[in-house]
Parts: C-alpha cells; structure tokens; sequence
C-alpha cells in the first residue's frame, strides 16, 4: 500500500490506493476526518501516455499543474508576438520575469499563506516517511521524522527551475529557442529525473534535491503541533482500516 498527501490551510488529505481521507481541523483544535471512495479513470490511452518518457511530464503537467500553466501564458504571449529584433529580446526578458514572479506568487498563496499549511504539510511528510519505513505510526515516532520527503513537489520544481535556468543559456549563446519551448522542454526533462527509480544516489542529481530538500526544510514546512501529528496519524490510519477492508471484500 502507498500513500500521498497534500496539506491546505487547516488541515491534511491522505491517498491511498482506493481512497482518501482527509482531516479539518477547526480553531479550538478539534477535527474531524471524511473518506470518499477514489474513482480511478486511467484508460487504455492514459496508461500508455504514462509509459512514454518526456510526455509523460507534460501530460502530467497539463492535468495537474495549473499554477505553471498560468506562469508560462506571459512566455506564450511574447513568443507569438509578430516582431523581433531588439526589442522581442526585451520582452522575453520581461515575460521570464513576469512567469518566474507569478510562479513564485501563486506558490506562496497557495503554500506559504499561513504558517498552519506549513505545519500541516510537515506533519503529513512526517506520518507518510514513518508509514513508508513500516514505524508503528504513534506521536514520539511519527515527531522523530523528517518533513522532507523525496516526492513532495517542492522537489519537481526545483528540478524544473534548473533545467528552465539551462535551457535559457543554451538559447542566449547556441540557438534560440522560444521561451515557452524552454518551459515545456524543462518540465518533462525534470519530471522524468525526479521520477527516476534511485535517482537520488546519484550525484548530480542528489544535489538537485539537496536543494529541493532546503526548500522543504526552510520554507515549505514548519514542525507541527502534536495535536496535528496525531490527527495525521489517524487519518492514516483510518485509510488503512479502509483499504484492509476492501481487499477482504475483493477476495471473498
């Protein structure tokens, strides 16, 4: 059984295989934890798509990543503009200004709006690495976790910043390649490098998460309450009982 997670302003969801459960927790710290039954639609189409290397980054892209669509748009604008010369030269350096700053802005509203969506996204990093390692999921144990973890996207981001980074100089001194261009190339170059089996062992590319791990660690995360620990781990544990359940059901 595998797990995923994302955290929000007031509280965690968990994934599992066939379910979700998510816990709100209000103002006095109190919570409460709803499941729904995951609809699974991955088709014959999907499934293929999710075999082909590099498209199957910007698949994922355009069915899960809106905050990126919107900060390539101003790329999008400028590439297809009918002029050139100098003054096309200043615009896509204005236009990668702009999509970096809105990219930064969007994931700061979104992650970084309260130091509560930190917190909650470290205690779902913690609980997911104690499940993952097979540690009994109690509050000493799930707090002694880290709040970095290998898939969390903090990490695709940063690959993708760094091959976009690349992909500009290459453009500037070698041959020019539209922005926007750069931006889809980058994407699919990243995800499949951050997807890759062990790829952490090697040593360029664990540096590029060494530094999608000082992210997490500095400015995604913050260390959570027990209360928020313990709520993690109930909601894991509830997506546990539900998976147990529905196996027992598919073999009887």
């Amino acid at each position: 059984m595998k797990i995923g997670g994302n955290a929000s302003n007031n509280g965690v969801r968990f994934v599992s295989g066939n379910y979700s459960a998510k816990f709100v927790m209000r103002k006095d710290e109190t919570y409460t934890i709803s499941t729904d039954k995951r609809v699974i639609t991955d088709g014959k189409f999907k499934k293929l798509i999710k075999k082909i290397p590099l498209i199957r980054g910007l698949f994922a892209l355009f069915s899960a990543a809106p905050i990126l669509i919107i900060a390539m748009l101003p790329m999008f604008f400028v590439d297809f503009m009918p002029y050139g010369g100098e003054g096309r030269n200043i615009a896509l350096m204005a236009a990668n200004i702009v999509s970096l700053g809105v990219l930064v802005y969007l994931i700061k509203r979104i992650l970084l709006r309260s130091g509560n969506t930190r917190q909650f996204h470290g205690a779902e990093h913690k609980t997911i690495y104690a499940f993952d390692i097979e540690m009994e999921l109690t509050l000493e144990n799930v707090r002694s976790c880290p709040r970095v973890a290998k898939r969390c996207g903090t990490n695709l981001a940063v690959f993708m910043l760094l091959f976009f980074a690349v992909f500009s100089m290459i453009s500037g001194f070698v041959i020019e390649v539209h922005s926007s261009i750069q931006f889809l190339v980058s994407y699919a170059f990243a995800y499949e490098l951050f997807d890759l089996k062990n790829g952490e062992k090697i040593p360029v590319i664990k540096l590029f998460f060494k530094l999608g791990n000082w992210c997490q660690q500095h400015l995604f995360t913050r260390e959570p309450t027990d209360i928020q620990i313990i709520a993690s781990i109930e909601t894991v544990n509830k997506l546990i009982e539900l998976e147990e359940n529905f196996e027992e059901n598919e073999d009887n």
